[in-house]
């Protein structure tokens, strides 16, 4: 079996740690390393305390190139045994997704082995993993204070205890959950009552305000964590560890604007599986784990049983999880403070009136001065503005009727979902 250079796998670990989805991962740079595409396997295997089906996701890289997509790989046989003889037969769901047939538990100290085999005849085995007992967040709460760095804003803490002292290594995800209200949202919107692209001579397409048909001042959007964050009892030496800070948002972060939950997964590792991460961790630049790292060699516990040129990505973690979530509100911290800046570069304050080109209204079609590339019309077929408000001062030469707005401040669907979680608590 080759083990793969770090410069590699961390263009891959992105697949692997960031919620499951066999997605689109672009490749910084990628330095051939002597092996075909057929021969690399992307593992992400993970059974826990719950009770659910447990899930195993099998993918390969598509291209050795800066634009790599992962392609689900079909048709695997995948099981996973463990020491008291039962074994679990896992179901391909969709390409590359394979879900247990059964629910099961990851059981406390009982070693579990993952065994694939591709439709090609490869085999993969894994080392044997167990996971130890279960722990506990007492807390999650949420404090106004500096960064390390000086910047004002909020930091998000854990307070996780351990009754066992096998229980104290822990790696934590997090998937932050927060509201969004359009600023310049409005109870009517556009209208094409003439396609533009059915434009001929003496017809001219024209626009009218209509209700909204749906939720789109209103939106949620969800993000998980991507950094790889860890916690080693050892340290602190107690079964106790305070002030465990999971994450902090720059009082300018627009995901706090409003109101904001966070789930807090805590993971118990095995020694081997902390080492793992913390390899991982410590290979990785400060701002973003995924970022490319200078060459190395990192090693996982799954290995390629008849095929020597076989590259495995990725590491079979048998762990104990638990969860929490906390939610606060943008005013419990900044009470009559501006809001921060809204998301991105949208810049909310810019309204303008661009031309209809409706002769019968607007006149005839506006001189080279006016600087005007694009027309209301075509500006809402792009799907790139929102009505705001009638222009009540009898149109310039370079203006229309209607004042507009970007379509993220007017339409909460452009940044999220107007489908209200089912956790979602006001």
């Amino acid at each position: 079996m080759k083990v793969c250079p770090i410069s590699v796998f961390f263009s891959l670990v992105l697949l692997l740690f960031s919620g499951g989805c066999i997605d689109e991962v672009a490749l910084e740079t990628l330095n051939p390393v002597g092996f075909s595409l057929e021969d690399v396997l992307v593992v992400d295997a993970r059974i826990t305390n719950e009770s659910k089906r447990q899930r195993i996701l099998l993918s390969r890289p598509s291209t050795l190139s800066a634009d790599t997509t992962y392609a689900g790989v079909s048709g695997a046989t995948v099981t996973v045994s463990s020491s008291e003889g039962n074994t679990y037969n896992f179901e391909e769901i969709e390409p590359g997704l394979y879900l247990s047939t059964g629910i099961f538990t990851a059981i406390q100290d009982v070693e579990y082995t993952l065994e694939i085999e591709l439709a090609d005849g490869q085999q993969y085995l894994s080392q044997p993993a167990s996971r130890g007992p279960e722990s506990s967040i007492d807390r999650i709460y949420a404090q106004r204070e500096f960064s390390n760095l000086g910047v004002e804003g909020i930091s998000i803490y854990v307070d996780s205890s351990n009754p066992d002292p096998r229980a104290d290594r822990y790696r934590y995800e997090y998937e932050e959950t927060y509201k969004i209200i359009a600023p310049n949202w409005t109870a009517s919107e556009f209208e094409i009552l003439q396609d533009f692209s059915q434009i001929t001579e003496g017809i001219y397409p024209d626009v009218r305000l209509v209700p909204r048909a749906q939720e789109e001042r209103i939106c949620y959007n969800t993000v998980s964590s991507t950094e790889i964050l860890l916690s080693n009892g050892l340290e602190v030496e107690t079964e106790e560890l305070r002030g465990n800070l999971i994450r902090f948002l720059g009082n300018d972060n627009a995901v706090i604007s409003h109101r904001y939950s966070i789930l807090v997964k805590q993971y118990l590792q095995s020694p081997e599986a902390y080492s793992f991460y913390t390899s991982l961790r410590n290979f990785s630049s400060s701002d973003n784990v995924f970022n490319q790292i200078q060459p190395g060699l990192l090693e996982g516990n799954i290995e390629a049983v008849n095929n020597e040129n076989a590259v495995v990505l990725g590491y079979f973690e048998v762990t104990s999880v638990t969860e929490r979530r906390l939610f606060f509100n943008y005013e419990d911290f900044y009470p009559g403070e501006p809001l921060p800046p809204y998301f991105g570069t949208v810049n909310c304050e810019r309204i303008f009136a661009p031309r209809l080109y409706n002769p019968e209204r607007d006149g005839p079609s506006p001189p080279d001065e006016c600087g005007d590339p694009q027309g209301l019309t075509e500006l809402i077929e792009l799907e790139l503005v929102e009505y705001y408000l009638d222009n009540t001062v009898p149109p310039g030469l370079c203006q229309g009727p209607y004042f507009i707005t970007q379509r993220a401040c007017g339409d909460c669907t452009a940044l999220g979902s107007n489908i209200v979680p089912d956790f979602w608590e006001e």
